[in-house]
């Protein structure tokens, strides 16, 4: 005689296991969540952030580089009057002491000065409206492929993406001969990207004689805030080398506040 209460527990684990296998297919694949959550995550609410960039390179032939540091903190203000770059008082000083003190000097090594004329366009979007740019990459990129990974200890979903040699920027394509490049996206269950790291290596050659190498790397980590995504730390190296010359371009922009509708401090 069959135990009816034994015949349920062993169907109902049966149908829990069932379920945790089927699990990775009932949602939709990481490329569909996350072009469905970057289009709700761009918010225009007002947000304000401190920013630190630091600076580190150095330019020249082999034998003789020349050293580059610098660093400067700002503040980055989005509004219903657009974006803007606030710079504090003591920046401001000290960027003025640092001019005066290369007028005595040509030679003296500057911080702030070599730090602000980095700090452009192109890098405060990054961290302002990353969603945005996100959403540009995905327009560009090919996709690979996704499998589960960890992040920072939890469970998450990595994407890769590649982008073709023949959609590099037109002005420097016909210098390259050889491309390669990886874009790879850390994203939770929700969709919401965590991180993001971009590779690319190559070489080519100009004017037929003069070759050249490069190889960069990218990094960023992202934060929600609301429903806003923001970009809190963003960390760029930049190589290239040929013809006994060589250059090297490193920084790092850090969020250390974020003032939304109440203050929080980023943990890292």
């Amino acid at each position: 005689m069959i135990r009816h209460g034994f015949l349920h527990s062993r169907q109902y684990t049966f149908l829990v296991c069932c379920l945790a296998a089927l699990a990775p297919w009932s949602r939709a694949d990481g490329l569909t969540d996350l072009r469905k959550t970057l289009k709700q995550m761009q918010t225009t609410n007002p947000i304000s952030m401190d920013v630190q960039f630091k600076l580190f390179g150095h330019t020249g032939e082999d034998d003789e580089l020349i050293e580059r540091e610098g660093l400067i903190n700002v503040r980055l203000e989005d509004g219903a009057k657009g974006m803007h770059i606030l710079y504090p008082a003591d920046a401001l000083a000290l960027l003025h002491q640092e001019e005066l003190a290369k007028i005595a000097d040509e030679n003296v090594k500057n911080s702030a000065l070599n730090a602000v004329g980095e700090f452009d366009y192109w890098e405060w979007r990054e961290l302002m409206y990353p969603a945005s740019q996100l959403e540009l990459a995905l327009q560009r990129y090919t996709f690979l492929g996704e499998h589960e990974d960890v992040f920072e200890g939890q469970p998450a979903r990595l994407l890769t993406f590649s982008l073709p040699m023949e959609k590099i920027d037109k002005k420097y394509r016909k210098y390259v001969k050889k491309y390669h490049h990886r874009f790879t996206v850390w994203i939770d269950d929700n969709g919401v990207p965590l991180a993001s790291a971009t590779t690319e290596t190559g070489s080519g050659r100009v004017f037929l004689v003069i070759g050249f190498q490069f190889q960069n790397t990218v990094s960023m980590m992202y934060q929600q805030q609301g429903s806003r995504l923001i970009g809190i730390r963003r960390e760029v190296k930049e190589e290239t080398w040929g013809a006994a010359m060589q250059a090297q371009r490193h920084f790092i922009s850090t969020v250390t506040r974020v003032e939304f509708s109440t203050p929080k401090k980023i943990s890292q």
